[in-house]
């Protein structure tokens, strides 16, 4: 495995322990990470996750929200609310993310985005204001042609990489809302992609089948943090020119700085009690018990618990504490 930069690294479990105490979490798991003193840490049992919760297959085919195949008139932050809020989601199911499928041309593979890659896209955008000239760029773009109006802009862009290897991802994103064009603003964030981004978690979440009577189609696209930091730095330049369409309809949502707040604590306070064998032992959370966790402050707590929807274009993200330890 890669060794992280400090900015992104994550205490080890032994380090996680030392010196704190011990608090074993068995009920109303979000309310009592959040009251988590600097004294403690968290310790959740992998029975928590009901069923045969299996983290690599839970990220694959987990269930999603499913954004609203009708968007006329409504923006992607306004769906995604509509999404969680909708009580016909069972209140207990485990989320895995929120999806959408384009709703122009020939392309029909979904589109799944995770809570925790939002995260990372917040931390990317962090690291960039911690280290000046470290952050995503925008290297070219493409949005001078007329079917930009009913396909969206695409961009060269680069991102850092979180690893000590010194290398940056060079990529494209594509179907960028640019121009206010009803009513095809309204679907061009629908058919984002970042066709050769050469991320490992991306490239192994992509390959998957589904039973053979699933009306669900095997093939997805993984939506990954390195791809929305990117949006959100073309977003922020878009900004800057006093076009404000790409904002509007900007399809991930940025993390609030409580959601940063849990997600610190369930990287660098938390722990998961797993029993192999006769052995009980304490590692890591993997991203899918995290996840799982991360979608429950939004259904316990509401949409804004979750998500701060100008906290780009106010600038917070870059501002957010990554240090609740």
């Amino acid at each position: 495995m890669d060794e992280k930069k400090s900015f992104f690294e994550r205490p080890t479990p032994s380090r996680i322990k030392e010196g704190k105490e011990l608090v074993l979490l068995e009920q109303r798991i979000v309310s009592a990470l959040l009251d988590l003193r600097p004294h403690q840490y968290a310790v959740i049992s992998e029975n928590s996750f009901r069923g045969n919760f299996t983290p690599a297959k839970f990220l694959k085919h987990g269930d999603t929200y499913k954004l609203s195949n009708r968007p006329f008139g409504k923006t992607p932050y306004q769906l995604l609310r509509e999404a969680v809020d909708d009580r016909q989601t069972a209140f207990n199911t485990l989320m895995a993310g929120y999806s959408f499928v384009p709703r122009m041309g020939s392309d029909r593979v979904p589109r799944r985005v995770p809570f925790v890659e939002l995260l990372e896209a917040a931390r990317i955008m962090a690291y960039g204001h911690e280290y000046p000239g470290a952050g995503p760029k925008v290297l070219g773009e493409y949005i001078n042609s007329a079917k930009v109006k009913t396909e969206g802009g695409s961009f060269l862009v680069s991102t850092p990489s979180r690893s000590k290897k010194d290398h940056r991802h060079r990529f494209t994103i594509t179907s960028i809302p640019i121009y206010f064009w009803k009513p095809h603003v309204h679907l061009i964030p629908y058919s984002f992609a970042s066709p050769d981004l050469e991320v490992k978690s991306k490239m192994f979440r992509e390959l998957r089948f589904t039973f053979e009577n699933s009306p669900e189609p095997s093939q997805i696209n993984y939506v990954q943090a390195h791809a929305i930091a990117a949006a959100y730095a073309v977003t922020e330049l878009q900004l800057k020119k006093k076009n404000h369409t790409p904002h509007r309809f900007l399809v991930f949502p940025v993390v609030s700085q409580q959601a940063v707040d849990l997600y610190s604590t369930l990287l660098n306070r938390t722990l998961l009690q797993v029993q192999e064998k006769e052995k009980t032992e304490l590692k890591h959370l993997t991203q899918a018990h995290m996840e799982a966790i991360m979608w429950r402050l939004v259904r316990r707590q509401g949409y804004e618990a979750g998500f701060d929807d100008r906290a780009l274009q106010d600038g917070r993200v870059y501002n957010y504490n990554w240090n609740h330890v």
